[in-house]
């Protein structure tokens, strides 16, 4: 195991001055690990849903449900957000274009929080109080796991290029 766990640190030194000469590198094999993260992440979400909500009386699954339609509308946005970047990038040079991009882009990575917090707070029905605190929560918790995971698959990204 000590053999194996040297290899892989001295494959990890060997791409670094690889990723040095060609930064991309790191970046694609970052973004290939992307979609296991996510797949990972999602009944962790799940589990937090179900902690949260305990007094609920809501089976797994539903938090499930939950955590999936979030995760699928989150990366659907993100999408949505990094094409209209890419159009206002492309369409710079035409104002009257690439400014209603922007402002576009912009609300619709504000409508992103405000969808999950109603989106929450229909699904459990509780009052706004309880589900402000309780996406709070889940947003502070979400984004440990998801920096965490972001975190390791670097790491991962880097043993395995």
């Amino acid at each position: 195991m000590n053999r194996k766990l040297n290899d892989r640190i001295g494959r990890a030194e060997g791409n670094i001055e690889r990723i040095q000469k060609d930064p991309n590198l790191l970046k694609d094999a970052f973004l290939s690990t992307v979609p296991t993260t996510l797949f990972v992440l999602l009944p962790l979400f799940a589990v937090l849903l179900k902690v949260v909500y305990l007094f609920k009386r809501r089976i797994y699954m539903e938090h499930l449900i939950v955590a999936l339609h979030s995760h699928s509308f989150l990366c659907a946005s993100l999408l949505l957000v990094l094409l209209l970047d890419a159009l206002s990038t492309w369409t710079s040079g035409m104002p009257w274009l690439s400014r209603p991009l922007g402002w576009l882009e912009f609300a619709l990575i504000a409508w992103m929080p405000v969808y999950l917090l109603l989106m929450q707070k229909r699904v459990y029905r509780q009052g706004w109080i309880m589900t402000l605190l309780k996406y709070c929560v889940l947003g502070m918790c979400y984004v440990f796991l998801i920096s965490f995971g972001a975190s390791i698959s670097l790491l991962i990204s880097l043993v395995s290029m």
